[in-house]
């Protein structure tokens, strides 16, 4: 925000009855500032605007000290003074970065809107508007803010990035990956939106394994490798017996589907070999946070820090092992990684593909999402299976009973499926079409839909396949309460392909709902097939789409079966590795174990 501030100040402007800010005064208070001296700078704002009170600079860099100080209430009314004394976008795009770090996202939102009223051609103002909405998950008005920003800037890169995340979400996962392309063609170095590239083509059902792979050999190439294998000297003692350190680095530290698989590992660490590192890039750490805390782990505050500075920590807190938990997700730390800090890298969990870096040693998975021999061709690390399943779900503490089968009071089945809406493709929709045309009463539940846009998207889908709209119930993202009543509503579960379910498997299973799953050849088509083997309903895993529904179709023909089944699923859970995060624990840290045995064998003096 100071940047921006100064940019305005040093601008060269002077509207008509405006004094001009003497340039060696603010070179003087600025300097104070960049010493720390705020109260100082403060008073020299004070004593300027005895002078010259309507001066909307002097009242800007008031307002700026006032907020650095913790005292917002007086900074943004400042601020808006100032606004109003000098309406120009840049002075309301400033009131809106304020307004939206305070959590006033209306009056960023509208402070954002007066930008672009005054000057439509404003880009930044276009950009930060747009990221708002999406922020607040108004992903039509996002898109539109984008649009309307290339309209007259047709080759703004982060735009396109943007808009890019906002398809993505919108379940336009094609338009997504072309708009995220261009991006990555406007800016080559924007790791990040490259990033995102590779996220959405794990999603697309119009992508080759291989190719995918050798995209992310690409992104290590231009932006990882030159980090890579150069930056520090280890001090860790390669003892292959003595207590370890671990760190996890990610920022789903929080509420979120990593921390539900991750929990349980924590809380059955054994703390006399290990000892755990939480990096975490989380900016409002939540109730999640708390418990992950609860757990002895050693907690690191790290959103503030760039990825030399995660590197730098991670070193000197002689890490012997680093877990990424994200893969390209938004927020991933793999630059910090690139620079290798710890002598052993792993990836984990958040990510069901490749990094596609020299410098991320392992992979961890099983033998149901990686079956030896059919992938480690996609993948550059070294794959290590875990023992029955790779990861331990940790249900929540409340939620609601399972309920009766709802087809027995309906009169008809009802399919549904609860995944983002990113997750369905049009190749699942086809044979999801084709389950309802064999079973002419059923009816299916789609959600989380995210806008007007999404929602024309997938009916549209729907109506490809021959398929009338009032067979299909579409519902928008909800509440987690909310959430978890809809499986009460549902009498069996359909997977998405390519990309499985996982978290939302089982929240399904929790809830008393077979899932229906289609089997591929990698990792992300294959998440729930470990899932479903390991609670014991193989017979529910397809490997065809016609296969898929034949399962689907034959689960309606008897619906007291169905309904045992919805009353053992819980139960079956329980009693299965799927939540056993003890012992998910253990054959985690023989795995580490395992790892940190190699590296000594080839360091050891």
């Amino acid at each position: 925000m100071l940047a921006s501030l100064i940019r305005t100040l040093l601008r060269p402007r002077n509207p008509a009855g405006r004094k001009k800010i003497d340039l060696r005064w603010l070179e003087n208070t600025l300097r104070l500032r960049q010493q720390g001296h705020h109260q100082e700078v403060i008073a020299q704002c004070r004593i300027a605007l005895i002078q010259d009170p309507d001066n909307a600079d002097v009242l800007s860099l008031l307002a700026t000290e006032l907020l650095a100080l913790g005292q917002t209430k007086e900074g943004i009314a400042q601020l808006r003074r100032s606004s109003s004394l000098a309406a120009t976008a840049q002075s309301h795009i400033l009131l809106g970065e304020v307004l939206t770090m305070t959590g006033d996202f209306d009056g960023a939102t509208e402070s954002y809107r007066a930008a672009v009223g005054l000057d439509s051609k404003h880009v930044e103002a276009w950009e930060k508007l747009g990221m708002l909405q999406k922020i607040l998950a108004r992903y039509d008005d996002a898109e539109r803010c984008c649009r309307d920003g290339l309209r007259d800037h047709p080759h703004h890169a982060a735009l396109h990035h943007l808009l890019g995340t906002i398809l993505f979400e919108q379940g336009r996962v094609d338009a997504a990956i072309a708009s995220l392309r261009d991006a990555v063609k406007l800016d080559p170095k924007d790791a990040r939106a490259h990033s995102e590239l590779l996220r959405a083509l794990n999603y697309s059902d119009r992508q080759d394994p291989v190719a995918i792979y050798n995209e992310h050999r690409t992104w290590a190439k231009i932006h990882a490798q030159q980090f890579e294998f150069k930056q520090f000297f280890y001090n860790n003692r390669p003892d292959p017996s003595r207590r370890l350190r671990v760190g996890f680095v990610s920022p789903y530290l929080r509420k979120h589907a990593v921390a539900f698989f991750l929990e349980s590992v924590l809380e059955y660490h054994d703390p006399d070999n290990f000892e755990i590192f939480l990096y975490a890039d989380v900016a409002r750490p939540d109730a999640y946070s708390e418990r992950l805390k609860a757990h002895g782990a050693c907690w690191r505050s790290t959103a503030k820090l760039d990825d030399a500075e995660l590197a730098r920590l991670v070193h000197d807190d002689v890490i012997d092992i680093l877990v990424d938990l994200s893969g390209h997700t938004a927020g991933n730390r793999l630059l910090a990684f690139a620079r290798k800090p710890a002598p052993v890298q792993v990836n984990w969990l958040g990510f069901p593909c490749t990094t596609g870096m020299d410098s991320m040693d392992y992979r961890i998975t099983d033998v149901h999402c990686d079956p030896p021999g059919m992938s480690e061709h996609l993948n550059s690390e070294t794959l290590i299976r875990l023992p029955r399943i790779y990861m331990a779900w940790k249900p929540p503490d409340t939620v609601p009973e399972v309920t009766p089968l709802p087809a027995l009071a309906n009169g008809h089945v009802t399919f549904g499926t609860f995944h983002s809406v990113f997750k369905i493709t049009g190749t699942i929709v086809k044979l999801w079409a084709r389950i309802l045309l064999q079973v002419p009463n059923a009816r299916l539940q789609v959600m989380a839909i995210s806008g007007e846009n999404a929602k024309k998207h997938v009916r549209a889908l729907f109506a490809e396949c021959g398929i009338a709209s009032d067979r299909v119930h579409v519902l928008p993202r909800l509440p987690f309460d909310d959430y978890l009543a809809a499986f009460n509503r549902v009498d069996i579960a359909l997977d998405t392909f390519p990309y499985h379910g996982a978290t939302t498997t089982c929240f399904s299973l929790w809830m008393g709902l077979p899932v229906v799953v289609l089997a591929g050849t990698t990792h992300a088509t294959r998440a729930d097939v470990s899932m479903l083997n390991n609670v014991g309903l193989p017979q529910l895993v397809a490997s065809s789409g016609d296969e898929y529904i034949d399962i689907a179709t034959r689960l309606t023909g008897d619906l007291a079966r169905l309904a045992q089944l919805r009353a053992r699923l819980r139960g079956m859970m329980t009693s299965s590795p799927t939540t056993d995060g003890r012992t998910c624990a253990r054959n985690l840290e023989s795995a580490f174990r395992d790892m940190w045995v190699a590296w000594c064998d080839k360091h050891a003096q």
